[in-house]
């Protein structure tokens, strides 16, 4: 009953043990806007091929705009790779990466351009030949090494840090972080994500986390 309510009046505080239980569909999900071609753009990603992969486009504000504020990040697009909850489509890197070049076509012609794009560390990482990243490179898709601190040490802030604070927002109560009511996979997963039991800074990994993991790279990438 507590997720029926969450998912329709976008209430996740009666979610017990929410994650991110700053988060509100009233206030972080906006309806789809045209984005000045001079905005910031940039992607952020997290790999899967047996579990999905997520891609995430963002814009960043870069002055007060229809109620969101200076520097503020807006999800306008999203790519999830899933056959159904934690299922992925078993893509190679190609296949990927072609499906992001065609999805990016629509910036270039509207005379926008993606600044750059975050991937997870893993997807580096050679054993023996090319790695994920190298093979996506090769299709036209540059991506640099993401920032994958979950939980900083003590006095810095992790990426999970970063997050809340740009759902919490800034000293006027405006959140720093904004959905497109079609990123529908964002709002689907993140909002419903617990603690870890054991590690009460950190969420359960356990859950659907791969668009949350690729968000945070997109929140640690200091746009």
């Amino acid at each position: 009953e507590a997720l029926v309510r969450a998912w329709l009046e976008g209430d996740w505080s009666v979610i017990d043990g929410a994650f991110f239980d700053g988060w509100s569909n009233e206030r972080h999900v906006v309806r789809p806007f045209e984005i000045p071609k001079d905005w910031l753009r940039f992607r952020s990603m997290d790999w899967g091929f047996a579990a999905p992969f997520s891609v995430g486009w963002w814009a960043v504000c870069p002055d007060t705009f229809a109620g969101i504020p200076r520097g503020a990040l807006i999800r306008y697009r999203e790519w999830y790779g899933s056959t159904a909850p934690n299922i992925g489509l078993r893509f190679t890197a190609e296949e990927v990466a072609d499906g992001i070049v065609s999805r990016e076509a629509i910036d270039l012609q509207n005379g926008a351009k993606i600044a750059y794009g975050v991937l997870d560390p893993a997807a580096f990482a050679q054993d023996g030949g090319p790695s994920i990243a190298e093979r996506m490179a090769k299709r036209g898709v540059q991506f640099r090494r993401a920032d994958n601190t979950r939980v900083g040490p003590r006095g810095a802030m992790g990426g999970w840090d970063q997050m809340r604070a740009r759902m919490k927002g800034d000293g006027d109560g405006k959140p720093m972080l904004y959905v497109f009511e079609t990123c529908k996979d964002f709002i689907r997963t993140v909002p419903a994500l617990q603690h870890d039991a054991d590690r009460p800074e950190d969420l359960d990994t356990d859950g659907e986390d791969h668009v949350a993991d690729e968000a945070r790279y997109g929140c640690a990438s200091r746009p």
